[in-house]
Protein backbone atom coordinates (compact mmCIF):
# COMPACT_ATOMS: atom_id res chain seq x y z
CA UNK A 1 0.00 0.00 0.00
CA UNK A 2 1.52 3.37 -0.96
CA UNK A 3 2.42 5.81 1.75
CA UNK A 4 -0.13 8.59 1.90
CA UNK A 5 0.58 11.98 3.32
CA UNK A 6 -1.62 13.09 6.15
CA UNK A 7 -3.73 16.06 5.13
CA UNK A 8 -3.05 19.04 7.30
CA UNK A 9 -5.50 21.83 7.90
CA UNK A 10 -4.47 25.42 7.43
CA UNK A 11 -3.83 27.33 10.64
CA UNK A 12 -5.67 30.58 11.24
CA UNK A 13 -2.56 32.49 10.14
CA UNK A 14 -2.40 30.42 6.98
CA UNK A 15 -6.04 31.14 6.26
CA UNK A 16 -5.54 34.88 6.74
CA UNK A 17 -2.50 34.85 4.43
CA UNK A 18 -4.43 32.85 1.82
CA UNK A 19 -7.40 35.24 1.98
CA UNK A 20 -5.06 38.24 1.70
CA UNK A 21 -3.30 36.66 -1.30
CA UNK A 22 -6.62 36.01 -3.05
CA UNK A 23 -7.79 39.56 -2.32
CA UNK A 24 -4.52 40.99 -3.66
CA UNK A 25 -4.78 38.80 -6.77
CA UNK A 26 -8.28 40.15 -7.43
CA UNK A 27 -7.31 43.77 -6.78
CA UNK A 28 -4.25 43.48 -9.01
CA UNK A 29 -5.88 41.20 -11.58
CA UNK A 30 -3.85 42.34 -14.61
CA UNK A 31 -0.60 41.70 -12.73
CA UNK A 32 -1.92 38.38 -11.42
CA UNK A 33 -2.87 37.38 -14.96
CA UNK A 34 0.63 38.14 -16.26
CA UNK A 35 2.30 36.38 -13.33
CA UNK A 36 -0.03 33.39 -13.63
CA UNK A 37 1.02 32.79 -17.22
CA UNK A 38 4.60 34.02 -16.93
CA UNK A 39 5.45 31.98 -13.85
CA UNK A 40 4.23 28.62 -15.22
CA UNK A 41 7.79 27.23 -15.43
CA UNK A 42 8.19 27.95 -11.72
CA UNK A 43 5.01 26.05 -10.90
CA UNK A 44 6.26 23.11 -12.98
CA UNK A 45 9.64 23.23 -11.20
CA UNK A 46 7.82 23.25 -7.86
CA UNK A 47 5.86 20.14 -8.85
CA UNK A 48 8.82 18.15 -10.18
CA UNK A 49 11.37 19.17 -7.53
CA UNK A 50 11.54 16.34 -5.00
CA UNK A 51 14.45 17.74 -3.02
CA UNK A 52 14.01 18.74 0.58
CA UNK A 53 14.84 22.43 0.15
CA UNK A 54 13.16 22.83 -3.27
CA UNK A 55 16.28 24.64 -4.49
CA UNK A 56 15.51 23.97 -8.16
CA UNK A 57 12.12 25.64 -7.79
CA UNK A 58 13.71 28.52 -5.91
CA UNK A 59 16.38 29.08 -8.57
CA UNK A 60 13.96 28.77 -11.48
CA UNK A 61 11.44 30.96 -9.67
CA UNK A 62 13.93 33.74 -9.00
CA UNK A 63 15.09 33.83 -12.61
CA UNK A 64 11.52 33.48 -13.91
CA UNK A 65 10.36 36.39 -11.76
CA UNK A 66 13.31 38.45 -13.02
CA UNK A 67 12.11 37.76 -16.57
CA UNK A 68 8.53 38.76 -15.72
CA UNK A 69 9.38 41.91 -13.82
CA UNK A 70 10.21 44.23 -16.78
CA UNK A 71 6.85 43.50 -18.39
CA UNK A 72 4.96 43.97 -15.14
CA UNK A 73 6.68 47.31 -14.59
CA UNK A 74 5.82 48.30 -18.16
CA UNK A 75 2.20 47.28 -17.49
CA UNK A 76 2.12 49.55 -14.45
CA UNK A 77 3.61 52.44 -16.43
CA UNK A 78 1.29 52.07 -19.47
CA UNK A 79 -1.83 51.58 -17.39
CA UNK A 80 -2.71 48.79 -15.03
CA UNK A 81 -5.69 47.32 -16.86
CA UNK A 82 -6.59 43.93 -18.25
CA UNK A 83 -6.40 45.07 -21.90
CA UNK A 84 -2.74 46.03 -21.53
CA UNK A 85 -1.99 42.76 -19.72
CA UNK A 86 -3.54 40.75 -22.55
CA UNK A 87 -1.68 42.87 -25.10
CA UNK A 88 1.65 42.11 -23.40
CA UNK A 89 0.92 38.41 -23.05
CA UNK A 90 -0.05 38.03 -26.72
CA UNK A 91 3.32 39.39 -27.83
CA UNK A 92 5.69 36.46 -28.46
CA UNK A 93 8.66 38.43 -27.14
CA UNK A 94 7.07 38.62 -23.68
CA UNK A 95 6.58 34.87 -23.34
CA UNK A 96 10.01 34.12 -24.82
CA UNK A 97 11.77 36.41 -22.34
CA UNK A 98 9.78 35.10 -19.37
CA UNK A 99 10.30 31.43 -20.22
CA UNK A 100 13.90 31.86 -21.38
CA UNK A 101 14.76 33.44 -18.04
CA UNK A 102 13.26 30.35 -16.35
CA UNK A 103 15.42 28.17 -18.62
CA UNK A 104 18.45 30.12 -17.44
CA UNK A 105 17.37 29.29 -13.88
CA UNK A 106 17.32 25.58 -14.81
CA UNK A 107 20.82 25.94 -16.31
CA UNK A 108 22.14 27.71 -13.22
CA UNK A 109 20.74 24.98 -10.97
CA UNK A 110 22.19 22.26 -13.20
CA UNK A 111 25.63 23.89 -13.33
CA UNK A 112 25.83 24.65 -9.62
CA UNK A 113 24.70 21.16 -8.62
CA UNK A 114 27.28 19.59 -10.97
CA UNK A 115 30.06 21.85 -9.68
CA UNK A 116 29.08 21.10 -6.08
CA UNK A 117 28.99 17.37 -6.78
CA UNK A 118 32.46 17.51 -8.35
CA UNK A 119 33.89 19.44 -5.41
CA UNK A 120 32.40 17.05 -2.86
CA UNK A 121 33.63 14.03 -4.84
CA UNK A 122 37.18 15.40 -5.07
CA UNK A 123 37.22 16.23 -1.35
CA UNK A 124 36.05 12.69 -0.63
CA UNK A 125 38.82 11.22 -2.78
CA UNK A 126 41.40 13.40 -1.03
CA UNK A 127 40.08 12.28 2.36
CA UNK A 128 40.32 8.61 1.32
CA UNK A 129 43.97 9.13 0.32
CA UNK A 130 44.63 10.84 3.64
CA UNK A 131 43.05 7.96 5.57
CA UNK A 132 45.03 5.40 3.54
CA UNK A 133 48.26 7.27 4.38
CA UNK A 134 47.38 7.28 8.08
CA UNK A 135 46.56 3.58 7.81
CA UNK A 136 49.95 2.83 6.20
CA UNK A 137 51.74 4.82 8.92
CA UNK A 138 49.89 2.88 11.62
CA UNK A 139 50.76 -0.43 9.96
CA UNK A 140 54.40 0.59 9.75
CA UNK A 141 54.46 1.66 13.40
CA UNK A 142 52.29 -1.06 15.01
CA UNK A 143 52.57 -3.97 12.60
CA UNK A 144 50.29 -5.88 10.29
CA UNK A 145 47.88 -6.67 13.12
CA UNK A 146 46.32 -3.18 12.95
CA UNK A 147 45.59 -3.52 9.23
CA UNK A 148 42.39 -5.47 9.76
CA UNK A 149 43.49 -7.90 7.05
CA UNK A 150 44.64 -10.75 9.27
CA UNK A 151 42.20 -13.62 9.69
CA UNK A 152 40.87 -13.81 13.24
CA UNK A 153 40.11 -16.86 15.35
CA UNK A 154 36.85 -17.37 17.21
CA UNK A 155 38.07 -15.18 20.08
CA UNK A 156 39.03 -12.23 17.87
CA UNK A 157 42.77 -12.82 18.00
CA UNK A 158 44.92 -13.14 14.87
CA UNK A 159 44.75 -16.73 13.56
CA UNK A 160 48.23 -16.39 12.10
CA UNK A 161 51.14 -15.39 14.26
CA UNK A 162 53.26 -12.56 12.87
CA UNK A 163 56.64 -13.65 11.47
CA UNK A 164 58.59 -11.81 14.17
CA UNK A 165 56.93 -13.96 16.89
CA UNK A 166 57.39 -17.22 14.99
CA UNK A 167 61.17 -16.68 14.66
CA UNK A 168 61.56 -15.89 18.34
Amino acid sequence: MPHRRKKTKLSWRGRIILMAAVAMAIVFLPTSFMLGIGMLPTFVALLIDRSRGKLKALTVGAMNLAGCLPFILELWVQGHNFQNAVMFMTQPRTIVVMYFSAAIGYMIEWAVSNITTSIVLERGKARIKEIEKIHEDMEEKWGKEVSGKLPLDQYGFPAEKPQAQENA
